[in-house]
């Protein structure tokens, strides 16, 4: 509570410099900026929230509680995303997405992508809910695009941005840009280390081998993300040729483990019960050195705008190495079980398109492209044991697993787009044939060949009194990767084991959006009503294992279908004072197909209110409430929480410096509580954060533009239109 008092003050008196800095700060110019002839605008300012027909845009220059944090942090901001007690990012109750950065695929994925990416070097982040067909089919919920930060005239470009937090994370990102003529040249590189720290409970109850066992584990839980990435590239621009060339290279460790005290109770039939007491340290870290070069080029072939582009990305990560650690030692510091696991990976994967675009009329575009996409993996695994009679780690020899991973992508698609009045539609068809073949000498093969189709369409009318209406639908999947086929089996700790199914199969999903989209004098508003039917759903199942001990097995463990409507509204009551309120409602309906799977159907759904107060000219104050329903698990259910942020930024130097405050859930509320239940198991969790997360952050931005206007510069419209690599 002291340490409680004492942040508090020290954050108000923060706020109360700053305010006064901000009020002695020089005037300076304001500069037009064309993004807002095609987004609304509010009194002047861009919207946090933006939408296209076939996406929404969010500017994370007007997201205050992401200073100092990633592309994560930026995403808090959309209805229907949030983020667990791990940091994993969930939208519409889902994980699988796809990460692009700048229209080109993510070394990394999912979440690693998004916490790699630092916020200050974030302009807007695109997220496509419904993505047509000449994109990429992976990701049930669409794809994440994030737009970085660009020079955009003549001259030097200079970005650096730095974070420390109370939890120790600490990052630096720079960015060094020149651009003359049709050239431009870039470098830079990013090294972070982001931490979470978090208190573990557990309370767990297993019936196997006649025995029931119940043990009570009390801890801490930690999870690091660590990345060292050099970037550079050249990119050539005029009135018919447009090329890039990027490179990108590094290192990524993502370390996590956790230090518990177990209190366990074993009862045998017609015995007494028996007690221990015992404490576990169980440890993780997976460490990739990767490459990536990508390149683009496209020619433009008339004045009427046709193009053919041709576009290639390849990445090889030279070594990748995934290891897991447990040891238990009894309440004398004894050590009575242990555990060693390591997994050595090589890994290379290659993406193509080609694409032609015909304008066969003014408002009328014809696309016809091909993609195709080649992934392969081969490593091995090995595991040693803790011997308690020899005192020592023994290999195990009959556990050793070579594999052999590959999957060859072919996809030739079509799509149409054109306008009648005020009637904008697009339709396309994408086909993929896939050859999928996996071999794993001591224990299994598989092997596969198939063809699929994904149809999208998209239609949106626009009207000044009734504003724009937009209705969108596409198929996607989620194929399942080496790492979730694996059939043998891994600790998370000793009490927790992992394994994979090499019978697993792809989700698929059909997705469908009515949008609606009005502005009334200086309030926005929105609303999006979805639908999502997913057959195949994939998930960890929990089970008995041993006395004490559970199995998470990944299967294709039923059917969901999920509705729901998001609403936003935007408004500013006072000059200094913009209030975005935000929520989503849907209903679920989970029909299991797999034993110890439970059906259920229930109601879930976020809610959120922003408040951004304009205290001076340069200076901003940012306060946060968020709301986050129930969910439902395939075996149970995570509770409902809520969470309050608060941040401050101050531009001084004529924008030139920005420092930044931002304190993660003030009134420490934000509590993860799950249960997972089935006929020989019941599993109990809670997990409570760290208190408290105050990050502080610096970002300096250098321009020295040329004596001589730029010809032929990169519009500040260019954004993402699908050049899948």
């Amino acid at each position: 509570m002291k340490l409680l008092n004492i942040a508090a003050r020290l954050l108000f008196l923060f706020f109360v410099c700053l305010a006064g800095m901000g009020l002695h700060a020089q005037p300076r110019a304001e500069q037009g900026d064309s993004t807002l002839l095609r987004e609304v605008s509010i009194n002047g300012q861009r919207s946090r929230i933006s939408y296209r027909p076939d996406r929404q845009r969010i500017d994370a220059s007007q997201v205050l509680t992401a200073s100092g944090g990633t592309a994560l942090d930026v995403l808090r901001a959309v209805p229907g995303v949030t983020i667990d007690a791990d940091g994993s990012l969930s939208f519409r109750g889902s994980q699988e997405f796809l990460v692009y950065v700048d229209g080109k695929l993510s070394p990394l994925t999912g979440t690693e992508a998004l916490q790699m990416i630092g916020a200050a070097s974030i302009k807007d982040i695109e997220i496509l809910t419904t993505p047509s067909a000449k994109y990429r089919t992976e990701g049930d919920v669409g794809i994440v695009n994030i737009v970085t930060r660009r020079s955009e005239t003549d001259g030097w470009d200079v970005a650096v941005n730095g974070t420390a937090s109370t939890w120790r994370t600490l990052s630096l990102d720079a960015k060094a840009n020149y651009r003359t003529g049709h050239h431009n040249i870039y470098i830079g590189g990013q090294g972070s280390d982001i931490r979470n720290k978090s208190r573990f409970e557990q309370e767990k109850r297993t019936l196997a081998e006649g025995m029931t066992v119940t043990s009570y584990a009390d801890g801490t839980r930690f999870r690091h993300f660590r990345t060292f990435i050099g970037q550079g590239g050249y990119e050539f621009t005029n009135a018919r040729h447009r090329l890039s060339i990027d490179l990108q290279g590094g290192r990524t460790v993502n370390p996590r483990g956790g230090d518990m005290k177990y209190s366990t109770q074993t009862v045998l039939p017609f015995s007494h019960s028996s007690s221990a007491i015992s404490d576990s340290h169980d440890r993780y870290k997976l460490t990739k050195y990767l490459f990536q070069a990508a390149i683009d080029y496209t020619w433009k072939l008339n004045e009427r705008g046709d193009e053919v582009s041709l576009s290639n990305r390849f990445r090889y990560d030279r070594f990748s190495e995934e290891y897991t650690e447990s040891n238990m030692f009894d309440q004398y510091g004894a050590r009575q079980e242990g555990t060693r696991g390591y997994e050595t990976e090589h890994h290379w994967d290659c993406d193509g398109a080609f694409a032609y675009k015909l304008h066969y009329r003014p408002s009328g575009l014809l696309e016809l492209g091909y993609q195709y996409t080649t992934y392969s993996e081969h490593g091995d695994y090995r595991i040693c044991y803790w011997d308690l009679p020899q005192q020592t780690f023994l290999w195990q020899d009959d556990l050793y697993a070579p594999f052999y991973y590959r999957r060859q992508t072919h996809s030739p698609y079509v799509q149409v787009s054109d306008r009648f009045g005020p009637f904008l539609f697009d339709a396309g068809l994408r086909i993929d044939n896939l050859k999928d073949d996996m071999d794993l000498p001591t224990i299994t093969s598989r092997h596969r060949c198939y063809t699929e189709f994904y149809p999208s369409a998209h239609l949106s009318y626009t009207t000044d009194k009734a504003g724009t209406f937009t209705l969108g639908y596409s198929r996607r999947t989620n194929r399942p990767g080496i790492w979730k086929l694996e059939p043998y089996i891994t600790y998370e700790d000793y009490h927790t084991r992992i394994i994979g199914n090499p019978d697993l199969r792809s989700e698929y999903i059909h997705s469908v959006e009515l949008s609606w989209r009005k502005t009334l004098g200086t309030t926005q508003l929105a609303a999006t009503a979805f639908a999502r039917r997913r057959t195949g759903v994939v998930d960890y199942i929990r089970r008995a294992y041993d006395a004490g001990v559970t199995l998470d097995s990944i299967i294709n463990a039923g059917s969901e279908w999920r509705e729901g409507l998001e609403l936003q509204a935007v408004g500013k009551p006072t000059k200094w004072w913009q209030i975005t309120l935000g929520g989503t409602l849907s209903l679920y309906n989970y029909r299991a197909s797999y034993e110890g799977c439970t059906s259920a159907h229930g109601t879930t759904g976020t809610a959120g209110c922003i408040n951004n107060f304009r205290l001076a000219k340069h200076t901003a104050l940012q306060f946060d409430g968020h709301f986050v329903g129930p969910q439902h698990l395939s075996q149970g259910r995570e509770s409902a929480y809520v969470y309050f942020d608060i941040a401050a930024r101050q531009s001084l130097l004529r924008d030139k410096l920005q420092l930044g405050l931002v304190w993660h859930d003030i009134f420490h509320t934000a509590r993860y509580h799950s249960l997972r239940t089935s006929a020989l198991l019941s599993s109990e969790t809670w997990v409570r954060p760290t208190f408290p997360c105050i990050a502080f952050t610096v970002s300096y931005r250098f321009r020295q533009p040329s004596a001589k206007a730029k010809e032929g510069a990169i519009s500040k419209e260019a954004e993402f239109v699908g050049k899948d690599f």
